[in-house]
């Protein structure tokens, strides 16, 4: 859910903290890459290998197909819930990135 909401922020606040920071605009809008790389690094480390191996072992007959299927159901309801929680991020995500253009310019 965390990850969903940084990927669903990750554009739109450093093109927020553009116009925040106007003297470090293309800065900020730099640093959505940045952000959309964190936010790739915690899904592939945290999320996508056990939802693999779940998949996996339900091909291979070692797993449930039920369960993976009310995981995968999660997974959805997580993205959805990501998005909504992105909404109360999105201001000081916009806030932090501003704020830390000064370190990288």
């Amino acid at each position: 859910m965390v990850v969903t909401s940084i990927y669903t922020i990750g554009v739109l606040s450093a093109l927020y903290a553009a116009l925040l920071a106007p003297e470090r605009a293309s800065t900020a809008i730099m640093a959505s890459g940045l952000i959309n790389g964190i936010a790739t690094i915690l899904l592939v480390v945290f999320v996508d290998p056990k939802i693999s191996v779940m998949a996996d072992d339900v091909i291979n007959k070692r797993g449930d197909y039920l369960k993976l299927r009310n995981v995968s159901l999660m997974m959805v309801s997580s993205r959805l819930l990501g998005t909504l929680l992105a909404q109360l991020l999105f201001i000081p995500g916009a806030k932090y990135i501003a704020w830390f253009t000064k370190f990288i310019v």
